[in-house]
């Protein structure tokens, strides 16, 4: 191997392990070597909040979409719990229905893929009875989606 081929490689090593021992530090961006990519859709909810510690709060009305990049933690502990609140509107504070589970964890790597150089992507669309989970973009509905989690109808 070459000298500049050599140190060509290193300082790709020492950027790209650099990155990774820092995601978690790395608020949500699209850089380089950010390999995951969360997209959630609310279809048909009057108004929905998704909330995470991380992220905070957004209002999703209907045919809306929030998503986010990040990198896979070195030990691979990244985790996104959301919070989903269901409004009706009219200015209501009080929700309708709401529900707490991970849109990011084990399971879901599994589901998404695990490509350590291509982004790897986890849809998610909210209806007014279900939650469902695709790793593609396939269009709304059809086969490629799957019911991950329900509402929690009367608490």
């Amino acid at each position: 191997m070459s000298l500049l081929l050599k140190l060509n490689f290193c300082v790709f090593f020492v950027f790209h392990v650099f990155g990774i021992l820092n995601a978690h530090n790395t608020p949500p961006s699209s850089k380089c070597f950010e390999p995951y990519r969360i997209t959630i859709t609310n279809r048909e909810v009057p108004e929905v909040v998704v909330g995470s510690d991380d992220r905070g709060a957004e209002v999703i009305h209907p045919g809306e979409s929030v998503s986010w990049n990040f990198r896979m933690g070195f030990f691979g502990a990244n985790k996104y719990n959301c919070r989903f609140y269901w409004f009706e509107g009219n200015n209501s504070v009080t929700p309708c229905e709401e529900t707490t589970f991970p849109v990011f964890d084990d399971e879901i790597i599994k589901l998404c893929g695990n490509s350590l150089f291509s982004m790897n992507r986890c849809y998610w669309s909210i209806t007014r009875i279900d939650f469902y989970f695709s790793k593609i973009d396939a269009g709304w509905p059809n086969y490629a989606w799957r019911i991950m989690h329900t509402w929690r109808f009367g608490g």
